[in-house]
């Protein structure tokens, strides 16, 4: 089975410039824990939850946060993002993928075409869903 065959197709994804603030509401609207970085349609970056929340101050939803706690909400995508993205193709199969995220201990890889464009994103979740379901033996 190839990773095209199982990968989520509608990927959030965000800008550059995007401010932790506004990552944050879309993790949490979403349900989600990692977010593609694009400019001009390419992949630059991701973001996680982990990487969120340590960007952010710890006080930042108490009362007592000051100035500097809030303005971690102003800071950008690029600030904390990951630059050297470990992508796969979706023609690979899900087992290439399952032994780069164990090796890499990630939970997610974005998928990029041919021509450089993300066409989806295939996590953890994503396999074992389709492993309850018969799909992909494990």
């Amino acid at each position: 089975m190839t990773v095209a065959e199982i990968m989520t197709t509608k990927v959030i994804t965000a800008g550059m410039d995007d401010t932790l603030g506004g990552i944050r509401k879309i993790f949490e609207l979403n349900q989600c824990h990692h977010i593609p970085i694009l400019e001009d349609n390419r992949l630059v970056g991701m973001v996680s939850d982990r990487d969120v929340l340590l960007g952010l101050s710890p006080d930042v939803d108490f009362p007592r946060a000051d100035n500097r706690a809030l303005n971690t909400l102003k800071r950008k995508a690029h600030q904390i993002m990951t630059r050297k993205v470990i992508i796969i193709n979706p023609e690979h199969t899900v087992e290439e993928a399952v032994a780069i995220m164990l090796i890499k201990k990630f939970n997610c890889l974005p998928v990029v075409g041919d021509s450089g464009i993300l066409v989806g994103i295939i996590t953890t979740t994503d396999i074992l869903e389709k492993i309850s379901a018969g799909v992909v033996s494990a």
